[in-house]
């Protein structure tokens, strides 16, 4: 049986919030058109609706759609094969989408680049392969929320293919002992959260001045981060 899905909310939102922030870099100013492949609810990309950008959520999954934020237009469709015109979009973000086709890297960026403008740029977020504990846990403890076939890459995976695609403007890894922490915090005595939360919060600092200062660490994170731009 999976394990059934569950993060402490506080806990998450801290250790996410510099992730979950990026979309933030993908225009600067209102009146944009961004779409988020495989955004599901779309919330990932609809932080962008706070800079008046239109933002359009497309994804395989109906039901998660039927939950769209509000503001968001979804759309049914496939990443690999999305039914916009060329050029249609001023961004493109994505999270946690290209581990579900990894054997179609290319085609998925391909795809990606097809419908944003020249110029526009591209966010990606993608669990990896290569932290260990994460890998355990993918592995040992699977969730209702993870399909069984999908499969996370190493992150220079990522980087290489998308270089391939676009111009790459910046690479960041993330989590090398926090990621499963809000999962764990959410599982402790609501008595003592506070204290977990205080833990969780340490540890993410520790990572990310470990992989700051030691940038070989990037290979060992559990999370990466790709902004790119299409060359004009």
């Amino acid at each position: 049986m999976p394990v059934r899905w569950l993060v402490d909310p506080e806990t998450n939102r801290a250790l996410w919030r510099d992730l979950s922030d990026m979309p933030l870099r993908l225009v600067d100013g209102p009146d944009a058109t961004v779409v988020d492949l495989g955004g599901g609810s779309g919330s990932f990309a609809g932080v962008l609706l706070r800079k008046g950008a239109r933002v359009i959520t497309i994804d395989v999954d109906l039901p998660s759609l039927k939950a769209v934020a509000p503001g968001v237009r979804p759309v049914s469709g496939s990443l690999l094969a999305l039914p916009f015109r060329d050029g249609a979009f001023d961004a493109v973000a994505g999270r946690a989408i290209l581990h579900h086709v990894p054997d179609a890297l290319d085609a998925a960026f391909a795809e990606a680049k097809r419908v944003v403008k020249p110029g526009g740029r591209l966010l990606f977020q993608e669990p990896t392969s290569g932290n260990r504990l994460a890998d355990v846990a993918r592995r040992r403890f699977p969730t209702e929320r993870h399909d069984p076939h999908e499969r996370p890459l190493p992150l220079a995976a990522y980087v290489d293919a998308a270089r391939r695609h676009f111009e790459i403007l910046d690479v960041r890894a993330f989590f090398l002992l926090s990621y499963l922490l809000p999962h764990l915090v959410g599982r402790i005595p609501p008595d003592r959260r506070n204290l977990g939360r205080a833990f969780a919060r340490a540890v993410s600092a520790w990572d990310a001045r470990s992989l700051a200062a030691l940038p070989g660490l990037g290979g060992r994170a559990a999370y990466v981060s790709i902004l790119a731009r299409r060359r004009e």
